[in-house]
């Protein structure tokens, strides 16, 4: 049976769910029933494990949003069978806003780690990052391993769209048909 890795950049998939629903931008990422997403993408092949990489909130900065997170992270990971999550940091930014540090490396680290120790036979990258190219490349001729590669929208960097085996669009149809989001009309734009 064909052994699956998911590796989610959880951000990119919240913020792609939020632009399905023009109307109401304020999904969040409760509102996202992952353990819908990854039994799609798995479908009858057997997982092996899903990493779910995100950024940690700052305790110091907002102690009641870190203690949300932690009870949320904790969560996911009693509901959700083979799910690990993975944490980069944020980093607060001039202006004000935050930007997440250390999660490309992880997921690319994680993604050639397992490739190397034949834990899978077939990678499921979610994101749009064009920094996986290299990776993608790498797994798939030194160490023959599949690798899918889903995002949200068709026009990503052509050297992404051309690096996996199979380049899979998530569309508002794709994400209404197999529930991927709780919002009380599921309807997607």
């Amino acid at each position: 049976m064909n052994r699956l890795m998911i590796f989610i950049d959880a951000e990119y998939v919240v913020q792609k769910m939020r632009d399905f629903r023009l109307a109401n931008t304020q999904t969040k990422r409760k509102d996202i029933l992952w353990f819908n997403i990854i039994k799609w993408i798995t479908g009858k092949r057997r997982l092996i494990r899903c990493y779910y990489y995100s950024a940690e909130f700052s305790k110091e900065e907002n102690p009641q949003t870190y203690n949300e997170q932690s009870e949320y992270f904790k969560d996911l990971q009693k509901a959700i069978p083979y799910f690990q999550i993975k944490l980069g940091r944020l980093v607060k930014i001039q202006g004000g806003g935050w930007i997440q540090k250390g999660l490309d490396v992880k997921i690319a680290l994680d993604m050639f780690s397992n490739a190397v120790k034949n834990h899978y036979d077939t990678a499921a990258l979610i994101s749009g990052d064009s920094d996986f190219t290299e990776v993608i490349s790498a797994i798939k001729e030194q160490y023959a391993r599949h690798v899918e590669l889903y995002t949200f929208d068709r026009s990503i960097h052509q050297a992404l769209q051309l690096s996996p085996d199979k380049h899979i669009v998530i569309t508002p149809q794709t994400a209404r048909k197999y529930g991927f989001s709780l919002s009380p009309d599921s309807q997607y734009s």
